[in-house]
């Protein structure tokens, strides 16, 4: 099975729906239109408080209202992208750009016909396409009608969305609490390092001490916005219901259409139970019955009851609404992770649905936060959930994941003033992380195109004089790697390969020595490594083996020498030598894991690996 990451080391794989041999797949790669479905309950029903958030944007002046940032549009290039604001102008003609704003800026115009001013006062869509050239990236829309100047921020994602996806989830924030001053920086490099497709935010953005909630939420809006990715934004009970309207979106509910796949958000907390808000129910449920969807649904909402479920089940229809609107995962908002007991009951009745509740996203110590901020990766690949760290049998979901145990070192300023970058990047979590991305920005070099070693090139954006690089890879559990890229001549790839020669379970008897020292001594045959010099020159390097984040000692086979954890190899052009590892004395956790070397003495360091199962017993 493949995925936008790969293959999860200690992944947990949920099985999720089958297609309806009836219904047409829909490809991978699906130009399809991506819209925002604004949610306005229908009108004739009383007034709640998700309905009155509507009236929080003037009717009358000129908005934009979808996309926004909290609601985003999906499109993909060569695709079309509906947008709805209001004018207030009878002027003509309008003009709607993509923007990303910055020191790098890029703008692309999209055509609009002549109409466009009277189609949006009227309250209809208008549908703009956006040109195949437009680099994947999340842009700004910018609509621009005589003296009108609406700007989205952060709320176009051109991209290609299939069935794969990869999705972040942050958790209450409370910004404003004694102990959580501001947004957490660390959360924008590990998250952009991630590669999501999208975030799903949970709400509680500030908290309800904040001092200065109007200023809070225009940093709020800045933060968000130096994601790679785009939003889906909840609504929390601490959340200013007419600035989180004026930010975010204009409704706490709303669909969001991402490729073959969607998310619902629902406004639901425990000062405005969805029980009580039949026009929301009756909305949701009419969304999810819709014919035609064979996607996997995801639902975003702040409380951590999923009030929703509780709902469905008092009316007897539980299995049937998760069943019709395939819904697979539930995204909540709360202080911790979710601990497998508290409303147990209503989540297994819900299966083979998967409940999500994520620690503190900043360093507010709330009901039970360690002060660290925390996020957590789901991916979504075909019919099935992926949960980095899952074990069998564990009860709740795997522990989400603190800050600090993903980053990245670069070499030179990444400002395009250096024609060559060298970029570290390192994992410390016990879990592997495939389908990384660093963005890179590279002084050019007259007649020459941007070139990498370690890693995959996705994307090379022209900026005139300055090439923007987005860059690829894999990082095995506790591992690392070290990847070059530049715009000059480019110099031989490096030509040395490992590869490892062992059993896919290792197993370990755990032992004590004289002095009352615990360590694990490998049962069976020692794993090998072939080092082999395909280049036509002579080779000089040093291999490290690794598991489980500790160095493996290791000789070449049937020499007569002792076991050590680094040796410098010469080899011979198309030269092969065999190394033994020694697992007899070591230090390692049960679970799966990467068996990794690394031949150092290149600018370039790849882990080479094979994935074991690592058994210990008594």
């Amino acid at each position: 099975m493949v995925s936008i990451g790969g293959w999860f080391n200690l992944s947990k794989v949920i099985p999720m729906y089958s297609r309806s041999k009836s219904s047409n797949p829909v490809p991978l790669r699906l130009a399809a239109i991506c819209i925002l479905v604004a949610a306005a309950p229908p009108a004739g029903a009383n007034p709640t408080q998700a309905t009155k958030a509507d009236e929080a944007v003037d009717a009358t002046g000129p908005a934009l209202l979808a996309p926004s940032l909290g609601r985003p549009a999906f499109v993909e290039p060569g695709g079309q992208l509906q947008i709805r604001a209001r004018l207030a102008t009878s002027a003509t003609p309008v003009h709607v750009e993509l923007v990303r704003p910055g020191a790098y800026e890029l703008r692309y115009p999209l055509d609009c016909v002549a109409d466009a001013a009277q189609r949006l006062d009227a309250g209809q869509p208008l549908t703009v396409r956006v040109p195949p050239s437009v680099p994947c990236q999340t842009y700004d829309l910018l609509i621009t009608c005589a003296e009108v100047r609406l700007q989205g921020r952060h709320c176009v994602a051109v991209g290609r969305f299939g069935r794969s996806l990869r999705v972040v989830h942050l958790a209450n924030m409370n910004v404003g609490d004694p102990a959580a001053p501001g947004f957490d920086e660390r959360l924008i490099e590990e998250i952009n390092l991630l590669a999501p497709t999208f975030i799903v935010a949970a709400g509680d953005y500030l908290d309800a001490t904040h001092r200065d909630p109007r200023a809070g939420w225009q940093r709020a809006v800045e933060f968000f916005s130096r994601f790679d990715a785009p939003t889906v934004m909840a609504c929390g009970d601490h959340d200013d219901m007419t600035l989180y309207s004026r930010h975010v979106a204009p409704s706490p509910i709303g669909l969001v259409d991402i490729g073959p796949n969607r998310c619902l958000v629902i406004f639901d907390h425990a000062s405005a139970p969805i029980q009580n808000d039949r026009q929301q129910l009756g909305w949701i449920e009419r969304t999810l019955t819709r014919p035609g969807f064979d996607g996997i649904t995801l639902v975003a909402s702040h409380g951590e009851l999923p009030g929703l479920l509780d709902y469905w089940r008092s009316q007897g229809t539980l299995t049937q609404m998760i069943s019709a609107g395939r819904v697979g995962v539930w995204l909540s908002g709360g202080h911790c992770d979710w601990d497998g007991r508290e409303y147990a009951e209503l989540i297994h009745a819900a299966a083979p649905m998967v409940y999500l509740r994520t620690h503190e996203s900043s360093t507010a110590p709330r009901g039970g936060a360690t002060g660290v901020s925390h996020y957590r990766i789901v991916d979504i690949v075909e019919n099935r959930v992926l949960l980095p760290g899952a074990t069998s049998g564990a009860p709740g979901t795997p522990s989400s994941t603190p800050t600090g145990y993903l980053r990245a070192n670069l070499d030179r300023a990444n400002d395009g003033s250096a024609s060559r970058i060298a970029f570290s990047a390192t994992n410390n979590l016990p879990y592997r992380l495939d389908g990384l991305a660093q963005t890179l920005r590279l002084r050019k070099q007259p007649g020459y195109q941007p070139w990498c070693h370690g890693g995959r090139m996705e994307q090379a954006i022209d900026l005139g004089d300055t090439w923007e690089c987005r860059i690829r890879f894999d990082l095995p559990d506790k591992g690392a790697l070290r990847a070059v890229v530049g715009s000059g001549s480019e110099p031989a790839a490096p030509a040395a390969i490992a590869q490892i020669e062992a059993s896919p379970s290792l197993r370990f008897q755990r032992r004590v020595s004289p002095q009352g020292l615990s360590f694990c001594a490998l049962e069976g045959d020692s794993p090998l490594v072939h080092v082999r010099n395909a280049g036509a020159q002579p080779a000089s390097l040093s291999p490290v083996a690794r598991l489980d984040g500790s160095p493996i000692a290791y000789r070449p086979l049937n020499a007569d020498t002792r076991f050590a954890t680094r040796y410098r190899l010469h080899l011979g052009a198309g030269e092969t030598t065999t190394l033994q590892l020694d697992l007899s004395a070591f230090t390692v956790a049960p679970g799966r894991r990467d068996l990794q070397v690394y031949l150092q003495g290149e600018d370039v360091m790849i882990p080479f690996c094979q994935a074991v199962e690592v058994e210990v017993v008594d």
